[in-house]
């Protein structure tokens, strides 16, 4: 399925709002391991990790969706002159 440009820039911008979002909450979160102790801090600072992996994930796939924008040129795997010569089929054989 193509989506429409105007479809994956959105895409890509709510990508990297989340992305961004997800990385706000994991310096709050390893803000506050560093302040809790024990079990918590533990706890804090796992959720922090959980929050940054996802976080870059997000802007990963939102570069990822602007990279398919890119224009390419469209190549053809299949030209008539790779075909071989196929003799009397073609009609031009021996009569």
């Amino acid at each position: 399925m193509r989506l429409s440009r105007p479809r994956v820039l959105l895409r890509a911008a709510l990508l990297a709002v989340g992305g961004g979002y997800l990385l706000w909450r994991a310096w709050e979160a390893r803000a506050a391991a560093r302040a809790a102790e024990g079990s918590s801090a533990l706890l804090l600072s796992r959720v922090a990790l959980v929050e940054t992996l996802m976080g870059v994930l997000g802007f990963a796939a939102a570069a990822v969706a602007l990279l398919a924008l890119r224009r390419r040129r469209r190549t053809h795997t299949l030209h008539l002159s790779d075909l071989p010569p196929s003799g009397p089929a073609r009609g031009d054989g021996p009569q």
